[in-house]
C-alpha cells in the first residue's frame, strides 16, 4: 500500500481498480473520495466507512448496520433521479461504495434566507424527488432519511436522491434499522416504530418548507424538545412565513404534513399528481405577473412527463426509460399556422403532438388531422440515410409539441432505442393497415357503383 493510500485509508481492493484524487466530503460514518475508475474512464465518488464502526461493540451497532443495508441495496434501484451505484463492497474492517460523482453539492445551501430557489424550480426538484421514491417505494423500499443533505442538486429542476443507508426493504429484514434518520424530518409514526411509504412523504413535505422558509417545520432547542413538538406542537402556517406563496401550494404543504396519517396523502400516486395539476397554474400565475403570455414559456418538464406517462404509446416503457426520453426532448408551445415539418425538408427529428390539432397536406392538399397524443415524423428514425419529408405539417391551432433529434436517439441507451423501434413499427403497421382498409372501402364501393375494372 503506497503512503498516499495509507494517508487517505483506503481499502486494499479498490486501489487497483480506482485512482483517488483527494477527500470530498466526510462525516461520522466515513469519508467520500473523488475518485477515477480505471477501466470505465470516468469520475466517481467512493466512500469508505470509517474502520472503528466494523468493530464487533454495542456502540456501532446501528451505523454498522446502516452501512450493510447501503451496501445490501447497491444496484438494485434504477432511476434517473437515484444516485448510481457503480459497485460496493464489505472488507474485514470496511465497507464502501462506488457512485457516479455529482459535483452540484447538496440542496442543503438551498434552504439558506439568501439563496432560495425559485418556487417553479422547488416543484421540479420535489416532483423529481417524489418521483424517485415512487419508483423505490414500489420496489418495497422506504428510505426513511429524505432531507437536503441526502438530496442531490445536479443543475436548475434537477436532483437525485441519495443515501439510502436507513432505507427499510420489506422484501428483506436481515439488515433492517429502527432507530435511524434524522429526527427534524421523522414523521410521527416512525416514533412508534411504524414504517410505511407515507413517511417519506411527510419528510419530503417538511424538505418543501424549508426549501421555501429557510426553516423546519417545527423547531426545538434539543431532541426531546423536539420530538415533542413533532407529535404534538403545533408548525406555523406556510403562508405565515410567506405571504406571497400561493393558497394552493400551502394546502399541498399541510397535506404532506399532515400528522394523522388519514389526512396525509395517501401514496406518491396523490403527491406527483397534485403537483402536475399545481406547476402549470403557478406558471400561468407568473406569467400574468410580469406581463407576458404564458404560452410563450415551456411547459414544466414534471407535468410533461406525467402527460406522457399517461399515454398509451408509452405504456410499456419503465420510469427510467421515460425519462430518458423526455431528457432527450425539447418542448415548445407554439401558435396556430406554425410550420412543424415541410414536405421535402431533411429529416432530422421526430415529434409528439402532446396538445392542440394540426394538419398535414402534401402538395397543399390535406391528407389528415392530427389529434393530441399523435407521434408523426419517426421512420425515418430506422433508415439508415433519412429521406426528405414527405409532407407538411401546420398547427391548427395553438399546440404543445415535442421534438427529439434523431442524432439523440441514436445515443440513447440500448433498452430504450429497442423499445422506441417496437413502438415506431407498432404505429407503421397500424398506418398500413388503415390504408389497407381504405383502399378496400373505395374498391368496395366501385364495385356497388359498377365503375371497377377488370380484376
Amino acid at each position: 500500500m503506497s503512503d498516499a493510500a495509507e494517508a487517505l485509508r483506503i481499502p486494499s481492493s479498490l486501489q487497483h481498480r480506482y485512482e483517488f484524487k483527494r477527500e470530498i466530503g466526510s462525516g461520522a460514518s466515513g469519508v467520500v473520495y473523488l475518485g477515477h475508475d480505471v477501466y470505465n474512464q470516468r469520475a466517481v465518488a467512493i466512500k469508505v466507512a470509517h474502520p472503528h464502526i466494523f468493530r464487533d461493540t454495542a456502540a456501532n451497532d446501528i451505523t454498522r448496520k446502516a452501512w450493510l443495508n447501503e451496501v445490501h441495496l447497491a444496484g438494485s434501484l434504477k432511476h434517473p433521479y437515484i444516485v448510481e451505484v457503480f459497485d460496493a463492497g464489505i472488507d474485514p474492517d470496511t465497507a464502501w461504495l462506488v457512485m457516479e460523482y455529482l459535483p452540484g453539492g447538496t440542496l442543503d445551501p438551498f434552504t439558506q434566507p439568501q439563496r432560495l430557489k425559485s418556487i417553479q424550480e422547488i416543484l421540479e426538484i420535489i416532483y423529481k424527488c417524489a418521483s424517485a421514491l415512487d419508483y423505490a417505494c414500489r420496489n418495497g423500499i422506504v428510505h426513511r432519511d429524505v432531507k437536503p443533505a441526502n438530496l442531490q442538486y445536479v443543475g436548475p429542476g434537477e436532483v437525485k436522491v441519495g443515501d439510502f443507508g436507513a432505507a427499510y426493504w420489506n422484501k428483506d429484514e436481515s439488515t433492517q434499522v429502527m432507530d435511524i434518520g434524522s429526527l427534524a424530518y421523522m414523521a410521527p409514526e416512525l416514533f412508534r416504530s411504524w414504517v410505511t411509504p407515507q413517511a417519506d412523504v411527510y419528510a419530503l413535505g417538511a424538505v418543501l418548507f424549508k426549501l421555501l422558509t429557510a426553516r423546519l417545520p417545527f423547531e426545538a432547542d434539543n431532541p426531546a424538545g423536539l420530538m415533542y413538538e413533532i407529535i404534538n406542537g403545533e408548525r406555523p402556517a406556510l403562508r405565515s412565513l410567506r405571504p406571497d406563496l400561493p393558497a394552493d401550494l400551502e394546502n399541498l404543504v399541510d397535506r404532506m404534513l399532515a400528522r394523522s396519517l388519514e389526512d396525509r396523502f395517501p401514496n406518491w400516486n396523490e403527491v406527483l399528481k397534485t403537483l402536475t395539476e399545481l406547476l402549470p397554474k403557478l406558471r400561468s400565475e407568473a406569467a400574468i405577473t410580469v406581463g407576458r403570455p404564458a404560452e410563450s414559456k415551456r411547459p414544466a418538464q414534471a407535468e410533461t412527463y406525467d402527460r406522457l406517462r399517461r399515454l398509451p404509446i408509452f405504456e410499456d416503457l419503465n420510469d427510467a426509460q421515460l425519462w430518458e426520453l423526455l431528457r432527450l426532448s425539447k418542448w415548445y408551445q407554439v401558435p396556430k399556422e406554425t410550420v412543424l415539418i415541410k414536405e421535402g425538408a431533411p429529416a432530422k427529428s421526430c415529434y409528439m403532438l402532446l396538445d392542440g390539432d394540426a394538419k398535414v397536406t402534401q402538395q397543399n392538399k390535406l391528407i389528415a388531422w392530427m389529434s393530441p397524443g399523435t407521434l408523426f415524423g419517426e421512420l425515418a428514425f430506422a433508415e439508415k440515410n433519412p429521406s426528405q419529408r414527405a409532407a407538411t405539417v401546420v398547427a391548427n391551432t395553438d399546440v404543445v409539441v415535442g421534438k427529439w433529434p434523431y442524432e439523440s436517439l441514436h445515443h440513447a441507451s440500448p433498452e430504450l432505442q429497442s423499445e422506441l423501434l417496437k413502438i415506431f413499427f407498432r404505429l407503421a403497421a397500424e398506418r398500413l393497415k388503415q390504408v389497407d382498409e381504405q383502399y378496400l372501402l373505395l374498391y368496395q364501393q366501385r364495385l356497388k357503383d359498377g365503375s371497377a375494372g377488370p380484376a
